[in-house]
């Protein structure tokens, strides 16, 4: 019985450290920072704040949203990529993130996530809207700051919308009704 006390001495003592306390605290401000990141990378559209966009990606990074012609590999490449959007006619206007989940390495310096994204934006006045889009990414904790250094858009195949469909696959349905 003496051990018994001893050792939920020691469990108590320990798990009670400055140490532990700190662990927990820093581990709940990588979330946070994390979750920051994650919604920023969608975010900074609103503002249009390209510097800041581009300070949350890593200068490896690889990108591949939702069409073929989305893939991008390296910050050089996706500051190329970018130029689309400075059109002074585009605009974003909303985001949410659903269901949004972050999960982190055992060393602490990585994180990798998943949701579901409905990404809002105007062009000429017109809003248009990316819905249910499963997201999913990569950061990594570099000198103190998380930077995505993948991240993923995509749409489940039985939750792809009836426009892209039609933009994407109407020659395949066309065949058919033909035959």
């Amino acid at each position: 019985m003496k051990r018994f006390v001893v050792a939920s001495m020691f469990l108590l003592v320990r798990f009670a450290s400055p140490g532990t306390m700190a662990s927990a605290e820093q581990a709940s401000a990588d979330y946070e920072a994390v979750k920051k990141s994650i919604e920023q990378s969608i975010g900074w559209a609103i503002e249009k704040d390209f510097d800041a966009m581009f300070r949350l990606w890593g200068d490896n990074l690889f990108h591949f949203w939702l069409f073929s012609d989305s893939t991008v590999v390296g910050l050089d490449d996706f500051k190329r990529y970018a130029e689309r959007w400075k059109d002074p006619d585009f605009r974003g206007t909303r985001f949410e993130f659903r269901d949004l989940r972050i999960v982190f390495s055992l060393s602490g310096d990585v994180a990798w996530y998943s949701c579901t994204l409905d990404d809002c934006g105007s062009l000429k006045g017109r809003e248009f809207c990316l819905k249910n889009v499963f997201q999913t990414g990569v950061l990594e904790k570099r000198d103190g700051a998380w930077v995505h250094v993948l991240m993923h858009g995509s749409y489940p195949v039985d939750k792809i919308p009836e426009n892209y469909v039609r933009r994407f696959y109407s020659g395949l349905f066309e065949k058919k009704d033909e035959e």
